[in-house]
């Protein structure tokens, strides 16, 4: 059985540490703010924008995120551990009471983003702007998320309130592969999204 199963063993680890970029710091999760969480939702908002879709922000969850990646090479086996479901990137759209919910999650959970920045007070949200503009409750926004979260994974049922969503048929694993293997070598921003007001 071994000698069967060592050859396709051997061509499987090849892939699985085949290296696809390099990063100079650890990427991990904290709050209120994660480079880990960063990462996947910079790479996301990138990865649809450039398959056609339209999107304004990102909002993924740092349960979701199952390893970290740290400093030096990302291979293909990083991907896989950081995200080994088949979770795919879809898009919601939402406005007012849907994304004013999101916005109370966000500040209780404190859920990585991106094209968001929020206040967080006593765990309630304090001036939400979405790419530098404040917030409008009348106007539509497209959130990236993953099918997962849409369908209500921990308990974000606020997806369930948007008017549209459309599948992009984008993996997000194959997704963190392709990013990766563009960039080479990865940035992260460190930029505030979430942050605490006194």
């Amino acid at each position: 059985m071994n000698s069967f199963i060592d050859p396709y063993k051997t061509k499987l680890d090849k892939e699985m540490n085949q290296v696809i970029a390099t990063v100079d710091e650890d990427l991990v999760i904290s709050k209120p703010n994660n480079l880990l969480g960063n990462f996947l939702c910079d790479l996301s908002l990138d990865i649809v924008k450039k398959n056609g879709f339209d999107a304004d922000l990102v909002v993924m969850n740092n349960g979701g995120l199952r390893a970290p990646i740290y400093k030096g090479d990302i291979t293909n086996r990083s991907a896989f551990k950081l995200m080994p479901f088949d979770n795919m990137l879809v898009i919601v759209t939402m406005k007012g009471e849907a994304m004013t919910e999101m916005f109370e999650y966000l500040a209780k959970f404190q859920e990585p983003t991106n094209g968001l920045t929020l206040g967080i007070k006593n765990k309630k949200p304090i001036h939400p702007m979405i790419n530098g503009k404040k917030f409008d409750p009348n106007k539509e926004y497209k959130v990236v998320t993953s099918d997962y979260l849409y369908t209500g994974g921990d308990q974000m049922f606020f997806f369930q309130k948007g008017s549209k969503m459309v599948k992009t048929d984008l993996l997000i694993r194959d997704s963190i592969i392709d990013y990766c293997k563009a960039k080479k070598v990865i940035k992260v921003e460190h930029n505030k999204r979430l942050y605490y007001v006194k």
